[in-house]
């Protein structure tokens, strides 16, 4: 029996940048090298998660949102709690090859007008660029085709919250400073990127990234 394909925001990204490196990973567990991967930016989502948590347990809105968003924060902790686990997630099943898309969501916006959008935390070490939320386009297309294909009627927009430091106050204490913008999203560009990367899996090998700094370096060695 063929092993069913599993993909992710994570996995689609190496897609994205190097159709050979995903091939090999996926298909022959040939992994790119990784360095030692840093824990603050681990440490940092729990702590937002518990913030945001508190907050929605609470009935209050994060200052972080106040002013910018018109809505409240998805109340259903037990949903919430699956759909934030990496191995549990939203998930979406192709019929036609029986490959799975999963997604773990860090929270979830309710628009005022009952639409659900994918909220995400990223922390930085300065503040962001103009074109910083480009490099998360397409998770949060996913994202958003995953809820869709869940059931939730889907907002037209993401909202990323970068937090980067910013002082160091009386208390010895790191301050952050959150930076929320909204991107928009598309829903057909997210499946679309799931379905060609399934269809490279279940092809020939491909011809490398065309900028791939890994598979320049085996190149080179060989």
């Amino acid at each position: 029996m063929e092993k069913q394909i599993k993909l992710s925001p994570s996995s689609l990204s190496i897609f994205l940048d190097c159709p050979r490196c995903f091939w090999r990973h996926m298909n022959l567990g040939i992994r790119r090298p990784s360095g030692i991967f840093p824990s603050l930016p681990g440490g940092m989502d729990r702590v937002l998660k518990d913030h945001f948590d508190r907050h929605r347990a609470e009935g209050t809105y994060p200052e972080e949102l106040e002013g910018k968003f018109k809505g409240r924060l998805f109340d259903d902790m037990e949903r919430l709690r699956v759909w934030r686990n990496n191995f549990r997630g939203l998930r979406y099943i192709d019929k036609k090859s029986g490959a799975m898309l999963m997604g773990a969501l860090d929270d979830l916006f309710v628009t005022s007008d009952g639409k659900y959008a994918p909220l995400d935390f990223k922390t930085r070490g300065a503040p962001r660029k103009t074109d910083t939320h480009e490099h998360y386009q397409n998770q949060m297309d996913i994202y958003s085709f995953l809820l869709q294909e869940n059931g939730m009627k889907p907002a037209e927009f993401a909202i990323l919250i970068f937090y980067h430091p910013v002082n160091v106050n009386e208390e010895h204490n790191v301050e952050f400073d959150p930076d929320p913008i909204r991107i928009p999203v598309n829903r057909e560009r997210g499946k679309r990127i799931f379905l060609e990367a399934v269809k490279c899996l279940k092809g020939p090998e491909p011809e490398p990234g065309r900028f791939c700094e890994y598979c320049a370096w085996l190149k080179k060695v060989k």
